[in-house]
């Protein structure tokens, strides 16, 4: 990529704007916070772009999401807590929102459980979309470890669901 040309950083902008954008929502909860993480992030990487610091022939997703994870991070040490917006459900009927909404406070409740480690790595490769590789550079382990706790953080999840409902 060549940083000078505004055409290929605007490529990548729309390219990974919705990932890092719903990364940093699951982060912080709050739809206006994200939306200014992701600009500092983007601003962030054209800066990084501009003075040399991304590394050709390197992982541009993992160097983008290690930006937006830094911000998130920024983003707590400033405001300790951040509180979750509620929004509002389409109208498919009254039993069908109640039930959704019970089934999002049920896993939230049970990633909630989970280490801090495999909350992120569940975060990364459903909220961001990342690719097992990528998450491994970012993380700096190999893909198969990434892997290996990716789905056992998922057969806990489903463990634990279906405990619930007996």
């Amino acid at each position: 990529m060549n940083p000078s040309d505004p055409d290929s950083f605007a490529a990548l902008y729309r390219q990974y704007l919705p990932a890092v954008y719903r990364y940093l929502y699951h982060r912080v909860g709050n739809v206006a916070e994200a939306e200014d993480l992701s600009a500092q992030t983007f601003t962030e990487a054209l800066d990084g772009l501009m003075q040399g610091r991304f590394q050709p022939g390197g992982s541009f997703p993992a160097w983008l999401f290690t930006i937006a994870r830094r911000r998130a991070a920024d983003f707590y040490r400033q405001r300790p807590t951040a509180p979750l917006e509620e929004h509002p459900d389409p109208e498919p009927g009254l039993l069908a929102v109640l039930e959704a909404r019970e089934d999002l406070r049920r896993l939230k409740t049970l990633l909630a459980q989970l280490d801090e480690e495999k909350q992120e790595l569940l975060r990364l490769r459903f909220s961001a979309g990342l690719g097992f590789a990528e998450i491994a550079l970012l993380e700096g382990k190999n893909e198969a470890a990434v892997k290996m706790s990716v789905y056992r953080a998922l057969d806990w999840l489903r463990e634990h669901w279906d405990a619930e409902n007996g």
